[in-house]
């Protein structure tokens, strides 16, 4: 495991660690989290995508544990020729999204881990003037924006309605071999996001793989 020790990735992973979230930790603790393997897997995808033509999007961002440690991995700050699209309520999880089996579940990571956080991510993403964040539940949120090629997608929001939305949306603008990487797929919670992706992922002819990390991989063929 000689990546875990790689400057590149500590820096990536600590740009993230220290977006100040509280994902698994109080509010204002600098505990790590210890979501090196989940980092990993997206700093993969990321890379495998500079390979690709088009923009990188991210649907859940909250503080931008992810999408932070793509653009310090990445450098996206350089890369003028695309756009980081960040979309994000900035505000936790729309209850009016929930099914009735994500609510409880749901409803306490609300209150446990997230909190209006849009003014700090602003300031997060500061550096990277083409990374555009975009606030407002999805799919609502994708009306106004102009997003023609996909080379990224994370998916992150916690339930199945709005990243299958996210999936409907995006799906014919991801460009061939474009990774899919969705966060909470294999997780003992996520079984409605599970099924709903899965079910998507028939509709077109195409599986997503479950990664040890609870993760969800899907490459665009």
């Amino acid at each position: 495991m000689t990546w875990i020790k790689d400057p590149e990735f500590v820096r990536a992973y600590t740009k993230g660690m220290d977006s100040g979230h509280k994902m698994g930790r109080p509010k204002g603790s600098q505990k790590d989290i210890h979501i090196e393997w989940r980092v990993h897997m997206i700093l993969w995808a990321a890379q495998h995508a500079m390979q690709l033509e088009g923009d990188f999007v991210e649907c859940g961002v909250n503080t931008g544990i992810l999408s932070l440690a793509v653009c310090d991995y990445l450098n996206f700050e350089k890369l003028a020729d695309r756009k980081f699209w960040l979309f994000d309520t900035f505000r936790g999880i729309p209850e009016d999204q929930m099914a009735a089996s994500e609510r409880a579940h749901a409803i306490g990571a609300n209150e446990t881990s997230y909190e209006e956080c849009y003014e700090l991510a602003v300031r997060n993403f500061a550096p990277y003037p083409n990374a555009k964040l975009v606030r407002g539940k999805v799919p609502e949120s994708f009306a106004n924006v102009d997003i023609q090629r996909v080379a990224y997608l994370s998916i992150d929001m916690n339930i199945a309605k709005p990243e299958v939305d996210a999936m409907e949306f995006f799906w014919d603008k991801l460009v061939k071999g474009a990774p899919v990487v969705f966060d909470d797929y294999g997780w003992a919670h996520s079984g409605e996001q599970h099924d709903a992706l899965n079910a998507f992922a028939r509709s077109r002819g195409v599986k997503i793989a479950t990664l040890p990390t609870g993760q969800g991989l899907l490459i665009k063929p």
